[in-house]
């Protein structure tokens, strides 16, 4: 059985989650899905998440909680969106610096507006501090079986 089209997005600063993003996408292209896609979050379009079925999204906050520059424009539209996510199954990893006071705010706000737009995560959100290899290992290595599970089911 194929697998079904694997979105991933990154918003970045200063290419962190772009890298991350890059990680996940050729892991899953290893692991046999060959649909995968990777791209800017800022070529996406809050209506088009509604012809996704799965989307994994890696994105930085900057400032103090707020989206990254790429993802700014998206982010208000998503925020004013009045759309149905009930096809959307997602995860999210979010990068940060414990020394904000809105620690991951951009990925919180982003899980948040998903949900109540219908989305279902695959698993909760994940955020990681200035060190994040280790925590993007262990959301990757719980995420991609469950993805797996997903499409066998």
């Amino acid at each position: 059985m194929s697998k079904p089209a694997l979105s991933i997005f990154y918003a970045t600063e200063t290419g962190n989650a772009e890298s991350l993003a890059h990680q996940a996408h050729e892991r899953a292209v290893a692991e046999g899905w060959s649909a995968a896609t990777l791209q800017n979050i800022s070529r996406l379009k809050p209506a088009d998440l509604a012809t996704y079925t799965l989307a994994l999204f890696v994105v930085s906050t900057w400032g103090d909680g707020e989206p990254p520059s790429d993802a700014t424009d998206f982010h208000y539209d998503l925020e004013k969106a009045q759309l149905d996510l009930s096809g959307l199954r997602y995860a999210i990893l979010g990068l940060g610096d414990r020394d904000y006071s809105d620690f991951n705010g951009f990925a919180r706000k982003l899980d948040e507006r998903l949900t109540a737009l219908g989305a279902t995560p695959v698993l909760p959100r994940t955020e990681a501090d200035l060190d994040f290899e280790d925590t993007y290992t262990a959301w990757a290595d719980r995420l991609f079986p469950l993805i797996g599970e997903i499409v066998a089911a």
